[in-house]
């Protein structure tokens, strides 16, 4: 039994030590990525081990359009499509079934289709005028492609429709629907009843709109104004709500710095959110509870629109319960454009447009409940006491070991469980008439820790 539990204690040891290895603090970028020419969309894979970026190459080098493919296991690049049909590829969006991603390119009339299992072009839907963003219903059986407009049809800005595809066939069918001008982004909900587009517009305070198109007999049913310069939208798990930036001018002046909140059950703006300078993409947990929202930060040195120039760029998480941008900021690279939050809620990655990079942020997954009491043991004259503590884990992905320390700067390790064992500790022979305060950490399998929960000794058990 002795031989047995040594050899149970060095396995722990062992976890443990692999786990502080790779251990990240939530909310943290743990590695940046680099990628191809001034990288815009994003889509992570149905399983999380690959992400899809639609290199956008802004600056026109020749092989510069490109998607670049992430391992995610292991934060490096894959693979770099390159194919003809690459033009100014702007969004990335993957069907449920994690078979095929679809590239929208900006600076033409296409959608080029990759087959995931090949990451190999294998074909074209035409049709389009700047297509700028896709989503897919449900049942995947259909698609809604925004047009912003493009060199080919109206020009860049000037778009004012969302074209419909049968994803079997790949064609577009029915006719235009008509939006605002410049739909920059478009969602659907959960159910798949809704799409809604953000419509830029000319960025000017209060000139967007957001258009409402029922798509059980795709009209538009509701518009929806007071944007300014609205960028990115994300829809709520629940469905209940809607997430938009507010870009602010593509001149940037006057700049933005808000996200706005739509009720959906009345369509009707409810909170506006104050973030940093020019919210460019959103996105929001698997769980509902945060919202993460890129600042791009580029602005021109004069007034006169020269010297572009790439400040800090920055992450904001909204708490979707309260509407108010909760700590930290979270430093990326510059001019984080999009975001995308992994099917499983472990990581977020952002497009780095300037830097042409992608960073991986750590998000929290799982929240601890902890509480602690005094236990006596008594034998013959002699009293030990000890100090019990417990608590309960919930979220996802939860921790896969936990860490007691008797220090809020974690210095004082107590003692370590994992969780497959019962979720309490004892500490043995303390000190009378002293107040305790244990300090817990957890980290599940990605390697993100917990936010150290304290738990004082305030009774007797």
């Amino acid at each position: 039994m002795l031989l047995k539990s040594t050899i149970n204690h060095l396995m722990v040891v062992c976890l443990l030590i692999l786990g502080a290895l790779h251990a990240a603090q939530p909310n943290s970028v743990v590695a940046t990525i680099n990628v191809g020419v001034t990288p815009a969309g994003i889509a992570v894979t149905p399983d999380n081990k690959f992400a899809y970026v639609a290199n956008n190459n802004n600056y026109s080098i020749t092989g510069g359009d490109s998607v670049s493919v992430l391992d995610l296991t292991n934060n490096l690049l894959y693979t770099t499509i390159l194919d003809e049909s690459f033009n100014q590829p702007y969004t990335v969006t993957i069907n449920a079934s994690g078979t095929t991603a679809y590239i929208t390119n900006s600076n033409s009339t296409t959608i080029s289709i990759i087959d995931i299992p090949t990451n190999s072009v294998t074909g074209t839907i035409t049709g389009f005028d700047g297509p700028s963003g896709m989503v897919i219903t449900p049942n995947g059986n259909f698609a809604y492609v925004n047009n912003y407009g493009g060199p080919g049809g109206v020009g860049s800005g000037n778009g004012t429709t969302v074209r419909i595809v049968n994803l079997t066939t790949n064609t577009i069918v029915g006719a235009p629907i008509a939006v605002g001008q410049a739909p920059a982004a478009l969602a659907i909900t959960p159910h798949g009843a809704f799409v809604y587009v953000a419509n830029y517009v000319d960025g000017n305070t209060g000139t967007g709109t957001v258009s409402v198109i029922q798509t059980s007999n795709n009209t538009v049913v509701a518009t929806i104004p007071g944007f300014s310069g609205p960028f990115g939208i994300a829809i709520t798990p629940n469905g209940k709500y809607a997430y938009v930036t507010n870009f602010g001018s593509n001149n940037f002046d006057p700049i933005g710095t808000t996200a706005s909140v739509i009720d959906l059950s009345n369509n009707t703006i409810t909170a506006t959110i104050k973030l940093d300078i020019q919210p460019s993409g959103i996105a929001i947990t698997p769980d509902g509870q945060f919202a993460y929202a890129t600042n791009y930060d580029t602005l021109y040195t004069d007034t006169s629109f020269t010297n572009l120039v790439a400040g800090q760029g920055t992450v904001n998480i909204i708490d979707i319960a309260t509407n108010t941008v909760i700590p930290p900021i979270i430093a990326v690279g510059q001019s984080p454009d999009s975001v995308a939050i992994a099917p499983d809620g472990l990581f977020a990655y952002v497009t780095n447009y300037t830097s042409n990079s992608v960073s991986v942020i750590a998000l929290p997954t799982f929240s601890i409940t902890a509480q602690g009491c005094q236990l006596q043991d008594r034998f013959l004259t002699h009293i030990n006491l000890i100090n019990k503590l417990t608590w309960t884990a919930t979220g996802t992905s939860l921790p896969v070991s936990y860490a007691i320390y008797r220090d809020a700067p974690l210095t004082d390790l107590a003692g370590t469980i994992l969780a497959t064992q019962p979720l309490v500790f004892f500490d043995y022979n303390v000190t009378p008439n002293i107040a305790y305060t244990y300090y817990i950490v957890g980290t599940n399998s990605a390697g993100t820790l917990s936010t150290p929960i304290a738990a004082t000794i305030t009774q007797n058990c």
